[in-house]
């Protein structure tokens, strides 16, 4: 499969979501749930890495677009519990970035 740039968009907006939803939580005088933070982290991290492995051609792409369709998803779930928009702006992005990568994960298996 021709990875695209709909494909490294999907990760790279992920990554910049999580992020700058992070450094906005940092700011804030509320407290979040060590969960919350530690997967929002997560996905970052593996939004980021997923990125450089598709611009790459990484061989084993597929086993880190499983693992970022996996924490992704996670990602979304728990920020759509806040009724924020910073929140749902994460958890959107990172529905769209599992969406694009399940199609790396599944046609990459041959």
């Amino acid at each position: 499969m021709k990875f695209t740039s709909y494909h490294t968009q999907a990760c790279m907006d992920a990554w910049l979501n999580c992020e700058n939803l992070l450094i906005t939580l940092s700011k804030k005088h509320v407290s979040f749930a060590e969960k919350t933070t530690q997967v929002i982290d997560e996905c970052a991290h593996i939004c980021l890495a997923t990125f450089h492995a598709l611009k790459s051609n990484f061989t084993k792409v597929q086993n880190l677009a499983l693992l970022c369709v996996g924490i992704c998803e996670e990602c979304a779930e728990i920020c759509e519990r806040y009724n924020d928009s910073y929140f749902l702006s994460c958890a959107a992005a990172c529905r769209q970035c599992s969406l694009a990568i399940t199609q790396v994960a599944t046609t990459a298996i041959d």
